[in-house]
């Protein structure tokens, strides 16, 4: 006991709690591995503000207290940025031009506090040991207590699948192009016809399916393609939580389509924005949620600041290649990265056959370049509710389409293709959040035997690879009703 009042044991603990803490809140979606090191570097960093304050203050107890309160909301700026923000009447302060300065104050008042109050100082050390000591025992007993429990994910919908009457193994490769709207969504609200890119593929033997997204929320719409099913309905359609979003992504890594392919003896190739049982995500940071050491590191300040400021600070007068390159335009980097990977795929004979799937986020915000390819201004790639950028934007996602289409049907020309959008745009100006035009996607398909079943005038994403496998792998997969649900994240 004594040892508590006189060795900060919670500058070591603070970083345990906190990885403790984020490692109970996502468990089933960390590894050891990275979140030993997160701690590590936690650690040796509050070690050397330490260090730091005490070389001014010559007092380590004052030192360690000063140092406790910087590190603690250090950490935790993003759960503390997030709880103002959903509050009300606080909703005042969560601009970065207030919330920072306000937490500045807040620490030199602390500071003065300590100074004018040494009686208090050994307390408030006995108090912070015990603290953090009875924080890190509860949520060491609570991932205890998780331990071997699986990640919760849907309660699937057995799809019954019959290898048996599989006659060929063509490559199939499903390419996603995030938030692309529908020809009518674009005809009608940006007035713009996309006959070009359409008269492209149909010159490639493409077929447009009259498709619908059955979500606007992309975790929630590839769960919903890939499981072929619609998603558990036990969550807040106006307010998610990240165990929502999370819950996705296992249903998402666990799906039945990979399982079915996997059955039928294919290699999976993923070079999408989610990891797949056995087949990880193309990136280890995944651009639209965090994923990995990120759902640690999301909440620590100045990875927060660079990920909702980081593009102002890439503008004109200050450009910084270092942000620039791993915050700002990391999306625009990935989306390169897949393209090149998939049609190395096409390139590479393989002798089984082999599933590829990407995932782009194009013409998803930031809206990086323009039609012609040319990076735009840093402040409009932000701009998510201008539509001319995002038009422009789409019109190079269709120069990445052509690209990969052509490579695709000139290297492997008996390969199932699908361009698809998960969701239409949904950043309309309207009152509406879940206007129709939401789900309004694109699904464009080649078969190379062109045994295309009838199908009806409209019908929803969900039933597509019951559509795939019936047409092309010999199965009889009924289809399930068509629904569009919104989804506000």
């Amino acid at each position: 006991m004594q040892l508590l009042k006189k060795i900060p044991f919670f500058l070591l603990l603070l970083p345990l709690f906190f990885c403790l803490h984020g490692a109970v809140e996502n468990y089933g979606y960390l590894h050891l591995k990275e979140v030993s090191w997160i701690g590590l570097v936690i650690s040796v960093c509050m070690a050397v503000l330490f260090l730091v304050i005490f070389f001014f203050t010559k007092n380590y107890v004052y030192a360690s207290l000063i140092c406790f309160f910087i590190g603690l909301w250090y950490l935790f700026f993003g759960a503390i940025h997030d709880a103002v923000k959903s509050i009300s009447w606080l909703s005042f302060i969560q601009s970065y031009v207030v919330i920072v300065p306000v937490i500045l104050v807040f620490t030199v008042a602390w500071i003065i506090f300590l100074k004018r109050n040494k009686p208090e100082q050994l307390k408030l050390f006995f108090y912070f040991n015990i603290l953090l000591l009875l924080y890190c025992i509860f949520d060491g007993w609570q991932l205890v207590s998780r331990y071997n429990r699986s990640v919760k994910t849907l309660p699937v919908r057995a799809v019954a699948f019959d290898t048996a009457k599989v006659s060929h193994k063509p490559n199939v490769y499903l390419l996603v192009f995030d938030e692309y709207a529908g020809y009518r969504s674009l005809k009608d609200s940006f007035g713009f016809a996309n006959d070009s890119l359409y008269d492209f593929m149909r010159q490639n033997e493409f077929k447009e399916l009259p498709v619908f997204s059955n979500y606007d929320y992309t975790a929630f719409s590839m769960s919903s393609i890939l499981n072929m099913q619609y998603v558990d309905s036990n969550y807040d359609h106006n307010v998610l939580t990240q165990q929502d979003v999370q819950n996705r992504f296992g249903e998402i890594r666990n799906a039945q389509v990979f399982s079915i392919f996997k059955s039928m003896n294919y290699t999976i190739e993923n070079y999408s924005i989610f990891g797949i049982k056995g087949h990880p995500a193309l990136s280890t940071v995944n651009p639209v949620f965090p994923i990995h050491a990120a759902l640690l590191t999301d909440k620590i300040f100045h990875y927060r600041l660079f990920k909702d400021l980081g593009w102002w600070i890439t503008g004109d007068k200050i450009d910084i290649p270092f942000i620039r390159e791993h915050y700002v335009l990391r999306d625009d980097v990935f989306n390169k990265k897949a393209a090149d990977m998939v049609m190395q795929t096409a390139k590479k004979k393989t002798a089984g056959p082999k599933f590829c799937y990407a995932h782009f986020l194009l013409p998803h915000g930031p809206y990086f370049r323009d039609s012609s390819g040319a990076l735009i201004n840093p402040k409009q790639m932000q701009d998510l509710f201008n539509k001319p950028v995002y038009l422009s934007y789409l019109k190079y996602a269709n120069t990445v389409i052509r690209s990969l289409v052509t490579t695709l049907v000139a290297n492997d020309p008996d390969a199932v293709i699908i361009i698809m959008s998960d969701h239409g745009y949904y950043c309309y100006d309207v009152p509406a959040l879940d206007a129709p035009y939401n789900y309004d996607n694109f699904c464009l398909v080649r078969f190379p035997h062109k045994n295309y079943l009838p199908y009806k005038e409209r019908w929803s994403m969900v039933n597509f690879f019951p559509y795939l496998f019936n047409c092309e792998f010999g199965q009889a997969i009924p289809y399930i009703k068509d629904s569009s649900i919104f989804v506000n994240d």
